[in-house]
Parts: C-alpha cells; structure tokens; sequence
C-alpha cells in the first residue's frame, strides 16, 4: 500500500512541474491537512479539472501533505481540506466548505472543505465520496475567483442528491455568465516567469466564514 501510495504521490510531484509550463491556466494547491487517501484526492482532482475544463479553464493541481510537503509557483488558489470545520469559527449544518477573502495581503484567500461532513454527505446520497469532494472544491475556488451563488449548477448556495447524479453524468457544470466570470480572473491571474517555491503545512488557524 505504501508503494502505491508513493507511486500516485510520484504522479502529482510530475504534475506540479507541469504546472509551471502550461500558460494561461490555474494553479491550484491543495493543503491536505486531514490525511485524505491519495487515491480519493487523484480521483477528486481528475472530476474538478474536468469540470473547469468544460468551462474553457486548464486547471493544475498540486497536493500539498503534512508528510511531503510541495512546491508551488507564486501565484496560485489553495484550498484547504480540514478534517471537521474550525471552532474558532461557527459554519452552518450543512456547510460543506466556506471561502474567506481579503485583500491586505497576497494568498490570504482561502477555501476550505470540510471532509468528514464531504463523507457523510457522500454516504446520504449515496454517491461516490470523489465526486462529493471534487463539486465542493470546484464550489469554494468558484468563489476564490469572484463567483456567488446560482439557482443552480456547480455554483448552487446548497447541493443535494440532484445535483451529484448530474455530476456522474457529466452534466453539472458552472453557469455561462459564470464561465465568463472564471475565465476573465484566470486571464487577470496570469504572469510570466514565476519562481517556484517549497513550503512545508503548519498546523491550521485563522478563523473561516461560508
């Protein structure tokens, strides 16, 4: 198990260096700080990047552990998968994930997701906890990237058992004005030549708002 393990991180590491080279896409990194199973995360993160590119957008995922650690370029969205969501900070029942922004300083915005609240939510409806995961991601950076809530799609204020049958199906997917909307701040994100950089997880804190 750890060699397969090893061998998936291996994919991801490859992955990060092409996220270097792809123009005119979005570097997403992931800070897994609940320990998901790698073969849940390269699952979740194939479904999310399909759903980003049928709204035109080439997505770059970088799994960022507690035991490996990652490099990312300077510029980039990041969610966080938490394990529970934090006390400091009261979120509704049914909050998947939340998304906290601001504007002092670079990289303060943030997604969260919530995995044990994705799993349980996974088992009700009985869907497969990769798609749960990969929606909601997708969700919280539709924020990150200016979106708010629609009626209904990828950026509905609430997903149900609907919504996740049409995700297997391939047909949940963001609003055309949203598509505009993501494409316009994945144009404005772009920069040539940025440096790389390793980072290591520290342990989680801040407070977080849906």
């Amino acid at each position: 198990m750890r060699g397969l393990t090893l061998a998936v991180l291996g994919v991801w590491m490859a992955t990060e260096a092409a996220a270097f080279t792809v123009p005119d896409s979005l570097t997403v990194v992931v800070f897994d700080y609940a320990d998901t199973p790698v073969r849940l995360l390269a699952s979740a993160f194939k479904e999310s990047r399909r759903a980003f590119r049928v709204a035109g957008i080439e997505t770059n995922w970088v799994l960022c552990s507690r035991m490996q650690g990652c490099v990312v370029p300077e510029r980039f969205v990041q969610v966080k998968i938490l394990p529970r969501p934090l006390t400091s900070t009261p979120v509704s029942t049914h909050g998947l994930g939340s998304t906290t922004t601001c504007t002092i300083t670079e990289h303060c915005a943030s997604s969260y997701v919530f995995l044990d609240r994705v799993m349980t939510f996974a088992v009700d409806t009985s869907s497969q906890p990769s798609l749960a995961l990969a929606y909601v991601m997708a969700h919280e950076i539709g924020h990150l990237l200016g979106l708010g809530h629609r009626p209904g799609g990828i950026m509905t204020a609430g997903f149900t058992s609907r919504d996740l049958l049409k995700a297997a199906s391939g047909s949940l997917s963001f609003a055309q004005d949203d598509v505009r909307e993501l494409r316009a701040a994945v144009a404005r994100s772009q920069r040539a030549g940025d440096p790389g950089r390793r980072i290591k997880l520290s342990a989680t804190n801040g407070a977080v708002a849906e």
